[in-house]
């Protein structure tokens, strides 16, 4: 998967509020997420607190199921929708903001790849496009009202840009009791790609425009994304913009350079990627290298195994990987241990995990 991101802070605005997240959660999994915000409690861009409780509730309701067990589209449905409620408890809390005051806000739209399967959620009107053979498909609709358009200098004909904001109908911040995202589940081609846009890009630019950008297949993705944004800025556009693609979506993972490569340019186009992106290829490295998430269960056969990751699949995409496989087997062990294998024994480190199979490996061979 090649993703890029080019945000700008434009003309008319002291700060960025959009925020993205791209972040590789297992060798089949990716979130993706795109927000626009207002108001910044604590100095911080709503946007940007959002996505990072997003992201962490993903994270810690993947790692938690137990039993182990397949995820079914209802549970990642589910998932997604507490991710998102957990997101706009933060954003009240911290902004004081209640049912008749709203001081932090945000949109957001985030799509979770399992292999092939795309799961997108959405409040606002941060957008998501589909892209496939040359024909580009929004999949997110916009939850605003804008404003009718007024005529140009020249006379009747509206102008290509509003520089007055839509007023949003759905965000996460604004009410106590939270929304739940509208959840929608794609099936993905090979070669697939996902566009993101926040408002400051697509309100400038019709989706000809856009997908006459993704038409040039032989550029990398962020000479696209700066093309996008090099297109909104002259068509008009001088709010936060963003744009993020990534293409052939049904590929999990990329190569340090993918991430990390920028183009410098005159304006911030692409300032701060390259520290997200190093980050960003840290955590994935810490996720399947690190020992601090191993736990002893069963391999089909049987046999006691050590696994490290989650003892949980999504749509039969395990999320943990087989580390050490010991010759006991598990039926040979008492109804407790067999009971405590199922829901998977969390160990610290591999030694300990050698040493209490040890204390079962006598009682294995009567």
């Amino acid at each position: 998967m090649e993703v890029a991101v080019t945000t700008d802070i434009g003309s008319a605005a002291r700060h960025n509020e959009d925020s993205w997240c791209a972040e590789q959660l297992h060798r089949n999994v990716t979130l993706l997420a795109i927000a626009d915000g207002f108001g910044r409690p604590g100095g911080s861009s709503s946007a940007v607190m959002a996505l990072d409780v997003i992201r962490e509730s993903v994270r810690r309701e993947l790692s938690r199921v137990s039993p182990p067990r397949s995820l079914t589209g209802a549970d990642i449905r589910d998932l997604l929708i507490t991710a998102f409620a957990s997101a706009n408890e933060r954003l009240l809390n911290l902004s004081g903001g209640g049912a008749d005051y709203v001081s932090a806000a945000s949109t957001c739209t985030a799509v979770l790849i399992v292999s092939n399967q795309a799961f997108i959620a959405h409040i606002g009107d941060s957008r998501a496009y589909l892209f496939r053979r040359g024909e580009l498909v929004q999949l997110t609709s916009d939850e605003s009202i804008v404003p009718d358009l007024v005529p140009s200098s020249g006379g009747t004909r509206p102008t290509r840009y509003r520089h007055s904001r839509p007023l949003l109908t759905r965000a996460l911040g604004v009410e106590a009791e939270a929304v739940a995202p509208k959840v929608t589940h794609y099936t993905l081609h090979a070669r697939d790609a996902i566009l993101f846009c926040t408002d400051g890009v697509y309100r400038a630019l019709s989706s000809t425009d856009l997908s006459l950008a993704l038409n040039n297949k032989e550029q990398r993705a962020e000479w696209i994304t700066d093309r996008v944004l090099t297109l909104a800025r002259a068509a008009g556009s001088i709010d936060n913009a963003t744009v993020m693609l990534a293409r052939d979506a049904t590929e999990h993972g990329a190569q340090a350079d993918e991430f990390a490569r920028t183009t410098p340019r005159a304006r911030s186009f692409t300032a701060g990627i390259v520290a997200a992106a190093t980050a960003l290829l840290l955590s994935i490295s810490l996720l399947w290298t690190a020992d601090t998430r191993l736990y002893l269960s069963t391999d089909p056969s049987g046999k006691v195994t050590l696994y490290s990751g989650s003892p949980a699949s999504i749509l039969g995409v395990p999320l943990h990987i087989a580390r050490t496989t010991y010759a006991v087997s598990a039926r040979h062990l008492s109804k407790i241990v067999r009971n405590e294998l199922n829901d998977g024994i969390v160990v610290a480190t591999p030694a300990a995990a050698a040493a209490l199979v040890s204390q079962w490996q006598p009682k294995a061979r009567h």
